[in-house]
């Protein structure tokens, strides 16, 4: 296979953007919310780079078979950008998905026996085959694969906390500062990431759904826009823009409240959302719609980047 090929079926910039984003977790929310309290990160940065390193490959064996089973609909949505049959073997598609499951799976086990957390095996194990699933019959179910795919992308900044907090628990639960009040504004922060990771995803999911519109009605595929119409689409990808943004709204007015949030809220989130749904809005055809998708990656990366924002604000106004 060659190196075209690769990035395009792993999708390296979005391999990429699920590390940043467990990594933006772990160093610049829970690390320093649990160093106001003076306690440290309970799982190693080895054992952590595992953690990442199993989910990067389960992802990306997600990617793999999910191209296995679109090849149909990307000859006419993007003949151009075919990998399977082209750059790799059907065979060797279906040798390469199984591999990268192996290893994301055994580490990610691996992972939860060595930390005791083994009801998160489920999880390791579960999530191949949600995405096998997926790309054999969810994604052609009216928004079945469009929510699962979201899931899957909401529990990546969860997966973070979902292991440091039993740990957590177990070793501060006399600590009557830090538990249980601490530990749950901790779990509060992950779960707004995880929220928006989860919104902005079904957002560009259903954009992608409406890009992809010829090339689905081609796999009998049973997608908001084949079902209910490009309108009624564009006023659902909108509802969901301002429910996001207002949530965080909401968010900010009841967790923070300070100028540097505000100003990052308002120009960074807002002000993008707002071109979103303008853009959704006089949307017209295929490339627009390529656009939109581009423009909800930038929002998805401008809200993680809100990430070290905090780690800063923490350092400079609740450590002192």
């Amino acid at each position: 296979m060659s190196v075209k090929g690769a990035f395009r079926i792993f999708r390296f910039p979005n391999l990429l953007m699920v590390a940043v984003t467990m990594y933006l977790m772990r160093w610049s929310i829970i690390k320093p919310l649990l160093g106001v309290y003076g306690i440290d990160l309970r799982v190693s940065e080895l054992a952590f780079l595992g953690l990442v390193l199993s989910t990067v490959l389960i992802t990306a064996a997600g990617y793999v078979i999910n191209d296995y089973h679109d090849v149909r609909a990307d000859q006419v949505n993007k003949p151009n950008k075919l990998v399977i049959g082209v750059h790799l073997s059907r065979r060797a598609a279906m040798l390469l998905h199984w591999i990268l499951n192996f290893f994301g799976v055994t580490i990610g086990a691996a992972f939860a026996v060595l930390y005791h957390v083994p009801w998160m095996i489920l999880i390791f194990a579960g999530a191949p085959l949600l995405l096998w699933y997926y790309s054999v019959r969810l994604k052609h179910i009216l928004l079945a694969g469009n929510l699962a795919v979201s899931l899957l992308t909401g529990t990546v900044p969860l997966l973070v906390i979902l292991f440091e907090y039993p740990l957590l628990a177990r070793d501060f639960h006399n600590n009557t500062v830090f538990y249980p009040q601490g530990l749950h504004a901790i779990l509060i922060w992950v779960c707004v990431f995880a929220f928006f990771a989860f919104m902005i995803n079904l957002i560009r999911e259903i954009v992608k759904d409406a890009q992809d519109v010829v090339g689905d009605m081609e796999m009998d595929s049973k997608t908001l826009p084949i079902s209910y119409g490009i309108r009624k689409t564009k006023k659902i990808i909108v509802g969901l823009a301002v429910f996001t943004a207002l949530v965080l709204g909401f968010f900010y007015l009841s967790y923070l409240r300070d100028a540097i949030s505000l100003t990052y809220y308002g120009v960074a989130l807002l002000l993008p959302f707002i071109y979103l749904v303008i853009r959704v809005l006089k949307s017209k055809d295929s490339k627009d719609y390529e656009f939109i998708s581009r423009l909800v990656k930038i929002i998805m990366m401008l809200g993680l980047l809100y990430a070290p924002l905090v780690h800063w604000l923490i350092k400079h106004y609740l450590t002192k």
